[in-house]
């Protein structure tokens, strides 16, 4: 039942023309824009530009994206849909895994765009290894960003998520490293990004590609923000179904 509900679920996300304009065409719109600004591809800390660049707005559609499956439980939450559910045979645990899987599958799509528009319009050259390696990466490193999306779900009403979304992704993205490159910021705000999961996010995306290689120490700090939220995810839970 849960695998189902996971594909309907995906099926109603996918429908959605906001999604489709804010996940998967601007992501690619951003990228081709900012090549241009930068010029010459002078590379950013051992990324080339372009790379580093196509990286950052694959992170940011897929950060939306994976955030986005959250608005559904708050308009179900205020619709009852969410009681009716607890009288069916789908577990609350099936229930918020599968919430969080439509987060990562509508996620995929601006990955997977990004990454052509890299390959193929700005011609980034990299080995089938670097390219396997950061797309998948990035992709995996998305599951703290479902599990937030399904918190504001649970705190947040239909009408309020719909500001708090798009607020927590670009504040996200914006001192995160993600729409400026950490190595330019001033020092205090450059610490305050490494706190941040969405820094991680880009560093994961970004370090099979330099010459430091692979960044083990943001899979620890990413597991460890993914289990924070999964912890207020399930506590937020627990007050929402004694309520009902």
């Amino acid at each position: 039942m849960t695998s189902r509900y996971l594909l309907l679920e995906a099926r109603r996300a996918y429908r959605n023309k906001r999604f489709l304009i804010f996940t998967v065409a601007m992501p690619v719109v951003l990228f081709l824009i900012y090549v241009q600004l930068y010029g010459e591809d002078q590379g950013i800390n051992g990324v080339s530009t372009r790379a580093y660049l196509m990286v950052s707005m694959a992170a940011f559609g897929a950060m939306s994206g994976s955030m986005s499956a959250g608005s559904r439980i708050a308009l179900e939450r205020q619709s009852g849909w969410n009681r009716q559910l607890r009288l069916t045979p789908l577990r609350p645990v099936s229930y918020l895994l599968a919430k969080g899987g439509v987060g990562m599958l509508v996620a995929l799509p601006a990955i997977v765009l990004v990454y052509a528009a890299g390959a193929l319009i700005e011609h980034v050259h990299l080995s089938a290894w670097e390219w396997a390696v950061s797309g998948v990466g990035l992709w995996l490193a998305l599951i703290p960003f479902a599990a937030l999306g399904i918190l504001i779900g649970y705190v947040a009403s239909p009408d309020s998520a719909q500001a708090i979304f798009p607020a927590t992704f670009m504040t996200l993205s914006l001192f995160g490293g993600i729409f400026i490159p950490v190595e330019v910021m001033p020092k205090v705000m450059a610490n305050i990004a490494q706190v941040l999961p969405s820094y991680w996010l880009g560093i994961i995306g970004r370090s099979p590609l330099g010459l430091a290689g692979f960044e083990w120490k943001a899979i620890p700090v990413l597991l460890g923000w993914a289990l924070v939220i999964a912890l207020i995810v399930a506590r937020r839970y627990r007050l929402d179904t004694a309520r009902a």
